[in-house]
C-alpha cells in the first residue's frame, strides 16, 4: 500500500481500527473528528487570482470566504463527483485529463513580422505559493481511501492528497481566468447567503 499524503492518514487509520485498550480508544476517537492542515504549493499568478476572486465572493456575499473555504469547495465537489461515480478508473482518467492541462500555460506570442497572435502552450519557470489548508481529517481520509482504490486499476498512480488538491485547485482557477465558471460563482455566493 502507497502513501497518500504527507501524512499517511490511512495508515494510522488501519492502525488505530480495532485497538482494544482504552487509551488507543480515546486517541481514535479524538483523531477521526480533529482537523489536519495539508500544505500544497501552487504557481504564484494563480494565488493572486484566487486571492482576488475570493475578495469577490467576500463583497458580494458580505460573508467571509478565504483560499481554504474555496479549497474546501472544490474538494467536497470532487469527493461528490467520486461518490456518484464511484469508478476507480474513471477518478483516474479525470485526474490525468486534470493533470495533462495543468502541464502547459497558455499564452498568447505575437508571430514574427506580423499582427497574428498563435496560441502556444508552454511550460516555463513561476514562482511558487505555499498554501496551508486545513481539512477535516475524515474527509482526508476519504480522499487517501478513494486514491488507494486506484490502485487497483492503475498500479503506481503517483496521486498523492495534496497532488490532487493542486490540479483541482490550478484547473478552477484557470477556467476562472477564461472565464468559465460564471455559474460556479453564483453556486458559490447563493451557498453563502443562503435561500432568500
Amino acid at each position: 500500500m502507497g502513501k497518500y499524503s504527507q501524512f499517511d492518514f490511512l495508515a494510522e487509520e488501519l492502525s488505530l481500527i480495532g485497538e482494544k485498550d482504552l487509551l488507543s480508544k480515546i486517541i481514535y476517537k479524538m483523531t477521526k473528528t480533529s482537523s489536519v492542515i495539508l500544505t500544497i504549493e501552487v504557481p504564484l499568478s494563480l494565488y493572486l487570482r484566487a486571492e482576488v476572486f475570493c475578495e469577490d465572493i467576500t463583497e458580494l456575499s458580505e460573508m467571509k470566504f478565504n483560499q481554504e473555504d474555496l479549497m474546501n469547495l472544490l474538494f467536497n465537489d470532487f469527493m461528490l463527483f467520486a461518490k456518484k461515480k464511484p469508478e476507480p478508473l474513471t477518478i483516474f482518467r479525470l485526474l490525468t485529463s486534470l493533470e495533462r492541462e495543468s502541464e502547459g500555460i497558455s499564452n498568447l506570442k505575437q508571430q514574427q513580422g506580423g499582427n497574428v497572435f498563435k496560441l502556444i502552450h508552454q511550460k516555463r519557470e513561476q514562482k511558487m505559493q505555499l498554501l496551508q489548508l486545513r481539512f477535516r481529517r475524515k474527509a482526508a481520509l476519504r480522499g487517501e481511501i478513494l486514491l488507494a482504490d486506484m490502485e487497483e486499476v492503475q498500479p503506481e498512480h503517483g496521486y498523492t492528497l495534496e497532488k490532487v488538491l493542486t490540479l483541482l485547485y490550478c484547473d478552477f482557477v484557470d477556467k476562472l481566468r477564461k472565464g468559465n465558471i460564471s455559474a460556479a460563482i453564483d453556486s458559490i455566493i447563493s451557498s453563502l447567503i443562503g435561500p432568500e
